[in-house]
């Protein structure tokens, strides 16, 4: 639903500066969570006046304009009120489930195992090419749904599972097939082609990377079906070089680089992705500390994803996020939502754990989900709320923004706002 107009009251507003303060040694409680304020760029008792779609004023509640207090204004209350949250690492487009393989991990075989006798992402790509355009779209459709009703506002997708010519296009075509259905979720488009080498290709690594650059991305670019190109940087999946070859390819074909790097090995992918300037380097549970400074360096986001660790039983070998604050890399949370390691859709529960496992403030976790997801898909429209730029805002029915983190196990969204449109509401006090 429209709005022309629309003024907010929240008890806590989280603007989300653009430059967080430096992480230094913090001695006591209290400078720890003054610190969590400035980084959220915490407002008490106050107001975000919207217009036409996007943020007119925000502000002290006392102090918003006139224009704000008419009648015909439409008024909502929320406890804290966040940037739209930003999901910026998923696979949201597949067929099937994966529930046998985590009975397998449950009775002691490991992910890597199961990756490398030729089961796991390879058994989705089964799945994938048997669904039509249709059923992509349609499956994808409803789980959009369920994203925006735990506060997302942009949602970022990738491909990876069709793994030929074709069947990459059709998961492509899936998710413009649902953004054309105006769904009240901005739907970001990421090739990954390189997700892992297909069975067809099992004896041929060279020919599938040579696939990928000469036919699938030029494709891709052709139909302007994506925005990022990512790649599988890792033990049993692509090397070093062969990744740098991907992202260098896409990136000639106006494709910001992503990398999914150091999950199950010291492969070298996040310094390569520092030195090739990607967005960001996603998983990392064996990243080096030079490796870190070199992205930090570079601007390279820090993507953090728990939700894997827990669900793939690996929690004594977790990303280092606060060795990266304190390197000075920005570093983002996600879900990454897929049928295999991460079967969540839920970013609050993702805050919980980068709390509890990573030992993340719970402001630190906010900014993870807003600001730094944005900066992890080289964004500076979203993520934030500043005047003039798009309505996205996520309400929550919680008394402050340590309690959302803190409550898991529970949905505190009250209402979306998406680019100045209700994409969900269950706000009773406005």
């Amino acid at each position: 639903m429209s709005l022309d107009t629309i003024a907010i009251h929240a008890d806590q507003l989280l603007t989300m500066p653009e430059d967080a303060p430096a992480l230094q040694n913090y001695d006591s409680q209290g400078d720890l969570e003054a610190r969590d304020r400035a980084i959220c760029g915490l407002l008490e008792d106050a107001g975000v006046f919207v217009k036409d779609g996007v943020i007119n004023w925000y502000g002290p509640w006392d102090e918003r304009p006139d224009e704000a207090r008419g009648n015909d204004v439409s008024q909502a209350r929320a406890g804290v009120v966040t940037p739209g949250w930003v999901e910026c690492h998923t696979h949201s487009v597949f067929a099937g489930d994966r529930a046998d393989e985590f009975v397998l991990r449950n009775a002691g075989r490991s992910y890597s195992d199961i990756l490398e006798a030729g089961g796991g992402i390879l058994n989705t790509v089964d799945a994938v090419r048997e669904a039509s355009v249709d059923e992509l779209a349609q499956s994808l459709l409803n789980r959009v749904f369920e994203f925006v009703r735990k506060g997302v506002t942009t949602l970022e997708v990738k491909s990876g599972y069709g793994l030929t010519l074709e069947d990459e296009l059709k998961m492509l075509r899936a998710i413009d097939r649902v953004r054309d259905e105006d769904v009240p979720c901005e739907l970001v488009s990421c090739f990954m082609g390189a997700h892992t080498v297909p069975r067809d290709f099992k004896d041929d690594r060279e020919g599938y990377v040579d696939l990928i650059c000469n036919e699938m991305i030029p494709a891709v670019s052709e139909e302007d079906l994506a925005d990022y190109c990512d790649v599988f940087c890792d033990r049993g999946a692509f090397t070093v070089s062969e990744a740098e070859r991907v992202l260098m390819t896409g990136k000639g074909h106006d494709m910001t680089p992503r990398i999914h790097a150091e999950q199950l090995s010291d492969s070298g992918g996040a310094m390569m992705a520092a030195e090739l300037g990607a967005s960001s380097a996603d998983h990392l549970e064996h990243v080096s500390k030079d490796a870190l400074k070199a992205m930090a360096n570079s601007d390279v986001t820090a993507v953090v994803l728990p939700a894997v660790n827990v669900f793939l039983g690996t929690t004594d070998q977790l990303a280092p996020a606060r060795q990266a604050l304190k390197v000075g890399c920005e570093v983002a949370l996600s879900t990454d939502f897929n049928p295999g390691t991460a079967m969540t859709q839920d970013l609050g529960m993702v805050m919980n754990l980068a709390c509890n496992l990573h030992q993340m403030t719970p402001g630190e976790a906010l900014r993870g989900v807003t600001i730094g997801a944005a900066k992890a898909m080289d964004r500076d429209d979203i993520g934030r709320i500043r005047r003039g730029e798009p309505a996205n805002l996520t309400m929550l029915n919680a008394p402050h923004y340590q309690y959302i983190p803190y409550h898991v196990g529970t949905n505190h969204v009250s209402g979306v706002i998406q680019d100045g449109s209700i994409g969900y509401w269950t706000n009773t006090e406005g």
